[in-house]
Order: C-alpha cells, then sequence, then structure tokens
C-alpha cells in the first residue's frame, strides 16, 4: 500500500500526531499580535490586562473565541488574536470568510497567515464541495489591499491561480516574506508574478497529491528562470524552501539548480522526489553536489528528502559523503535510513521520520544500528511489514524499542493486515519506553477487527502514564488510504492513574454515511481503575 501524502505544509504546530495527511511540516516564525489598549475596566474580575494577553498567548484559536465570547470589551481586545492566523480549509469556508473580509478591512488589518484550501483534495471522510477557484484568487485580490500585516500567504487549491492575484498581494502586502502554492496539472507560467518577489524568507512550490499518473519514470520538469532567479538572486535571506512532488508518477520538478544557491540563514529543506532514474541510478542530484550544498548550509535543522523508489525496493547503500562538520545543528531528519546513517552529528538529532517506505524485518539489524547512534531522539516515525499476522514478530518490535529507550512520541505504522495478535506483541514491548507519552498506529484494517476504542482501551492498560493515544485505519480503497482515525487524549486522577478519555473519532462505516463524533468515556465506571493502578505499579518496577 502506497503511504498516503502529507498535508500542506502547517502555519501552526497542531498536535503531534495527525492524520497520514498531515506528515508535512514546515515550521514557521511567529510574531505575537499587537493587541489594542484596554481599560481595566475590560478586565475579567480582577485580572489586569497583561495577564489576559499572555493568557490568550497560550490557547488555542477556539479557546480564544470562547473567551472573546464572554464580554464585547474582550472581544475587542482579543481580535488581534483570533484573526492573526486564519486558515480556511474548505471551499465552505473559503466562500463564507472571503465574503466576510471583503465587508470587514478592519478585522483584515489583524490578518498576518493567511492559508485558503478551495476544494480542498484532501478532505476526509467527507469531500469538499466544488468551488470556482477564479472567484476565491479574484475575492483576495479584492481584500489584499487591506491585508496590511500579511507575513505569510498559503495557496492549497487545485491549480495555481492567476497572475493577477500574485501581482496584487505584491504590491499591496509590503510585509510578506513566506509564500507557499499548490501546483497542478497545468503548466507553470515562466513569468508569472509568483516568480517576482523579492526579500522572501519562506518559499514552497508543491505539486500536490492525487494527480493521477502512472508513468515509473516521468520526465523531469524544468523551473522556469525567473524562479531560480527570484530564489538565488533576490531571496538572500531565505530560511526555508520546499520544491517536492506528492505525485511523482505524473509531474517532477527538476530541482537540481538548487545546489547552486547559498543561503546563510537556511534552517528548513524539503526536496523530492528522489528516487531511481530510468537507467536505475540514483536521483536526480549528483551526490558530490548535494554534498557540497548540505556542507555549506550548517544552520539546517530541519530536512525533509522525500522518496519514491515505486514498486521496488531502496538499495542497501545509498552514497553521501558529508564533511565531519556538516550539519551541526540538524534537529529533524524525515528521508531514507542510508543517509540517516552517514549523518555526522547524531547526537543532535530530536526527530525521524523513515516512513518512505516499509522495513523489512531483512533490514532491521542495519536500522536498529542506526537509530542506537541517536542518543537525543525523541520523536520517530516508522513503517514496518508485517506480511504473516499470524506469526511472532515480538523480536522484531523489541529490537526498535530498545534501540530509542528516550522516546515520547512514538508512530508505528503498518499498512499491512494488523490484527489482534501482533498488536499484543508489540504492547507487550512498549514498557520499554519508560518516557513515551504520545503513540499513533496506523495499521492496515480488517472487517472483523476490534473498534478503535477497544484498542485505545488495551494500549491504555499497558501504558497508563501515556498522555495521548492516536489509531488510524489505513485501506488501500479508502479516501486518503483512510477507513477511520481516532484521538484519544488520557485523562489523569489525583493519584495519576487514567480516569478517562477524551474522545475524537470520524471516518467511514462498513454501512452507511461518514460519522464524525466527540464524547468522553470513563474508564471507572467500565472497572478498569484497579487494573490500571496494578498495570502502572508494573510498570514502574520495571523501570
Amino acid at each position: 500500500m502506497a503511504r498516503t501524502d502529507p498535508e500542506r505544509p502547517q502555519l501552526v504546530k497542531a498536535n503531534r500526531r495527525r492524520s497520514l495527511g498531515a506528515l508535512f511540516r514546515i515550521p514557521l516564525s511567529t510574531r505575537a499580535p499587537d493587541y489594542p489598549s484596554i481599560s481595566a475596566s475590560t478586565s475579567v474580575g480582577s485580572i489586569p490586562p497583561d495577564i489576559i494577553r499572555e493568557i490568550a498567548d497560550l490557547l488555542s484559536p477556539t479557546d480564544i473565541l470562547s473567551l472573546s465570547l464572554t464580554s464585547s470589551g474582550l472581544r475587542t481586545f482579543l481580535i488581534p488574536a483570533l484573526y492573526e492566523s486564519v486558515t480556511l480549509k474548505s471551499s465552505r469556508k473559503c466562500r463564507i470568510t472571503l465574503t466576510m473580509l471583503a465587508k470587514r478591512p478592519d478585522i483584515c488589518a489583524h490578518i498576518r497567515k493567511f492559508a485558503v484550501r478551495p476544494n480542498y483534495y484532501l478532505s476526509w471522510p467527507k469531500p469538499d464541495e466544488a468551488l470556482e477557484e477564479d472567484w476565491v484568487a479574484c475575492m483576495i485580490e479584492k481584500i489584499a489591499g487591506d491585508l496590511t500585516q500579511l507575513q505569510t500567504f498559503d495557496w492549497d487549491g487545485l491549480e495555481v491561480p492567476g497572475d493577477r492575484m500574485w501581482g496584487a498581494l505584491r504590491t499591496s502586502c509590503p510585509n510578506l516574506r513566506n509564500i507557499f502554492s499548490n501546483v497542478g496539472s497545468r503548466p507553470l507560467d515562466p513569468h508569472s508574478k509568483l516568480f517576482q518577489f523579492s526579500g522572501l524568507k519562506s518559499f514552497s512550490l508543491i505539486v500536490r497529491y492525487g494527480l493521477h499518473g502512472s508513468e515509473l519514470f516521468p520526465p523531469f520538469e524544468a523551473l522556469p528562470e525567473s524562479f531560480w532567479d527570484m530564489l538565488v538572486n533576490r531571496c538572500p535571506d531565505l530560511e526555508e524552501l520546499s520544491i517536492c512532488s506528492f505525485s511523482s508518477s505524473t509531474r517532477i520538478f527538476d530541482f537540481r539548480p538548487v545546489t547552486e544557491g547559498r543561503w546563510p540563514n537556511l534552517h528548513s529543506l524539503t526536496l523530492g522526489s528522489f528516487g531511481y532514474q530510468s537507467d536505475f541510478t540514483l536521483g536526480p542530484t549528483s551526490e558530490s553536489a548535494f554534498a557540497r550544498f548540505l556542507d555549506d548550509h550548517p544552520s539546517l535543522r530541519y530536512i525533509r528528502l522525500q522518496w519514491n523508489f515505486k514498486r521496488w525496493m531502496s538499495p542497501e547503500e545509498v552514497p553521501m559523503v558529508l564533511s565531519p562538520t556538516a550539519l551541526p545543528e540538524l534537529e529533524t531528519f524525515i528521508g531514507i535510513y542510508q543517509q540517516l546513517a552517514r549523518l555526522p552529528n547524531p547526537d543532535s538529532i530530536e526527530t525521524v521520520d523513515l516512513t518512505c517506505e516499509p522495513l523489512h524485518e531483512g533490514r532491521l539489524d542495519a536500522i536498529c544500528d542506526v537509530l542506537r547512534r541517536l542518543t537525543s531522539l525523541s520523536s520517530l516515525d516508522l513503517w514496518t511489514h508485517v506480511p504473516e499476522p499470524n506469526q511472532d514478530h515480538t523480536h522484531l518490535f523489541r529490537s526498535i524499542l530498545s534501540s530509542c529507550p528516550k522516546l515520547t512520541d512514538l508512530h508505528l505504522m503498518c499498512t499491512t493486515t494488523f490484527t489482534a495478535k501482533p498488536l499484543k506483541q508489540l504492547l507487550s514491548q512498549l514498557h520499554l519506553l519508560p518516557e513515551l507519552k504520545r503513540f499513533s498506529l496506523t495499521k492496515g484494517h480488517k472487517y472483523g477487527d476490534e473498534s478503535m476504542l477497544d484498542s485505545a482501551l488495551q494500549i491504555v492498560r499497558h501504558n497508563p502514564t501515556l498522555k495521548q493515544i492516536n489509531i488510524r485505519w489505513a485501506r488501500e480503497k479508502a479516501p486518503n488510504h483512510l477507513k477511520q482515525e481516532g484521538t484519544y487524549d488520557i485523562t489523569l486522577g489525583e493519584d495519576g492513574t487514567p480516569i478517562a478519555l477524551m474522545v475524537h473519532e470520524r471516518g467511514i462505516p462498513l454501512v452507511g454515511r461518514s460519522f464524525h463524533r466527540r464524547y468522553k468515556y470513563d474508564i471507572r465506571s467500565h472497572g478498569l481503575g484497579k487494573t490500571l493502578r496494578t498495570a502502572k505499579l508494573m510498570r514502574m518496577l520495571r523501570s
């Protein structure tokens, strides 16, 4: 089963574990909103305005909205925080919110980060409604003059919007420094105003997921000279760069000229897809040119190298010779273990994602050897291959988990059938991760499996110190490759024992319409309290 495409780069970091459509994330610099002045009479009780400001800075947008509804004065005060970051994650939200913003220039003036996702192709479990994207671009053009504080703009539609929108943003938004855009099937215009910006700090050009194609080796598409001129010559302070394709059987950009660029402040890099070429060499960049590029960017903290090997396995060795002093600040690596093994400063790496291809047991020793070198590793995403669920895979799970004992976040993905037997084998080894707080499992779905809630309760029994559990059922022919997903936040009692699960589930049932539900599951009322206290004690003794 092919791995589901990551979602758009996120403007605000959400929960560490998210749906399969949300693995691609580029962190952006943020700046606190400018709050208006507020009199003491507007405070909540005796709380001073400065305290309200500090509280708002720590709240989620939903909680800020709830706080703002307590009084008209507080709403006026919190408007900058409410609209500092606006994400329109559906056609409906685009239609309603853009119509409102066209009438409210005062609100537009507070927006610093603006993401629009019409015809959202990753909408799940219900498909997004159709919306004319030219209308969306026209509305953004209309309000561009009021977006005086805009710093980040993210377009996530089916196709690149027209030049008039980009021209309006470029001329009307002097603070715009971060631009993200999806690319569909239409060819790029070499004279596009999208490539006429200067002084950018972040730029992302992504071939969106879901373009239909079946070519094993589609030709590399050259990016316009104006694109490279903008980045290399007019954006010397670039901090984040992404050039990649999530439809690599249809459209792939030739990103080789990136190795000619030098950006002293570059800290986040995403490139791809790498993989086999028609002569079965690896590419597209040459090993020496890419190694020199990485050597010359010591400030990199986040690297994502998107690989796609199509129907073949990756080679056991992938050449990459870096100098001993290269990448001293690297914290996050997303790619393949063969390159991870060649990084010269493994002690700095905290987050690793190895879900480009599944781990087969024949490569277990090699991957575990790499993981053991990452002494600061706290977050791991791994795709394992379990072909025979009735066999004993305890050794596989024990080897992996014992190689990275400091994990606080673990996402294990197994898109083959993952029944109750391998699940119990996995859970029996989670005690090897005493600091684990968030555990996520994406497994191949089989009708007749236990419910997601039952799986979550089973996980809690084995690991009563967890804070969050995420479960996803994957299936090849389901939208987004997902059948169902659930998030289970664990509420603890005074003695630290789990007493309830705050449940958020959605998905596609065997029969009937898709569902979306939130509820609280009281663990104590189902007689699990004593079991969990015993499990917690046993875990403490093992530690």
